[in-house]
């Protein structure tokens, strides 16, 4: 209770600080370490030997499975991640969809004009800007948690075999709805499904990036939901009400749309820029 109200007192420090210094913008060095980051991550995840984390960790899947819970790890170790003026969360989800299908899994995903219906919890609209073939995608949506914002996505699908797709989407741009409290300023995530005979296993690992103020104010508002890993709870929750739903129906992603430019790609580790 003590480490509550010194919380609370140096959160009411902080609030009295300039408006304009909470709001900076990132520095390059912040955007650089992210990026060696996401670097790093990404060819942990191209590493594995295994396509599923329950695929190699029998007590998880008798979680997912009998259990019939939904189960988050730390993707990379301890969060948060600390980069120079921010702060990275790294969390891997999971949760197994009974009766479901890849088709329809697939087709409510790429849905992405009715978001909101399926992902109550974390979304509040949402539109399909443009598309590309059949496996890429932008859109623009107006999450709830862990903060209200409007997020640009750029999604990439990829069909690994008959029984199995993966995915990536990466957030293109990030806009604050209100006042800017730096909760989140990057939202990386990366899913892959696998269908057996009972159902399709989900799994998704986001990585999210607040600036330090708005680190330390998801720390203190974790009790009231401001939680990155709540946030993938709820996104995976949402998959199984929503395709475990009788009579629930998934249109088709429309056609005839503007077709996106090249897939939007991460710049890696490099140099950082000085200025």
């Amino acid at each position: 209770m003590k480490s509550f109200y010194r919380a609370i007192v140096l959160a009411t420090g902080i609030l009295a600080l300039s408006p304009a210094l909470l709001a900076q913008n990132l520095k390059p060095e912040t955007l650089h370490a992210f990026e060696c980051y996401i670097q790093s991550a990404e060819k942990r995840m191209d590493a594995r030997q295994f396509f599923l984390l329950a695929d190699a960790d029998a007590t998880l899947n008798g979680k997912v499975v009998g259990g019939h819970s939904i189960e988050t790890v730390e993707g990379n170790g301890a969060n948060p991640h600390k980069v120079p003026n921010g702060l990275v969360y790294d969390w891997v989800g999971t949760v197994f969809i009974p009766g479901a299908t890849l088709d329809r899994t697939i087709r409510m995903l790429q849905d992405y004009d009715h978001r909101d219906r399926y992902f109550t919890e974390t979304v509040s609209t949402s539109k399909l800007q443009c598309r590309k073939g059949e496996n890429q995608f932008h859109y623009t949506m107006r999450m709830k948690e862990p903060a209200v914002v409007d997020v640009d996505n750029d999604v990439v699908w990829e069909r690994v075999d008959a029984h199995r797709w993966r995915c990536r989407s990466y957030s293109t741009e990030v806009r604050p709805v209100g006042k800017d409290k730096g909760y989140l300023r990057r939202l990386y995530s990366y899913w892959r499904f696998i269908e057996v005979k009972d159902g399709v296993y989900v799994e998704g690992e986001s990585i999210t990036m607040s600036d330090e103020f708005g680190g330390f104010m998801r720390a203190l508002g974790s009790m009231m939901g401001i939680n990155p890993e709540k946030s993938l709870r709820h996104s995976l929750e949402s998959m199984r009400e929503s395709l475990t739903k009788p009579g629930m129906e998934f249109p088709a992603a429309p056609t005839g749309l503007t077709e996106c430019g090249e897939p939007y790609r991460t710049t890696g580790c490099m140099a950082e820029t000085r200025h």
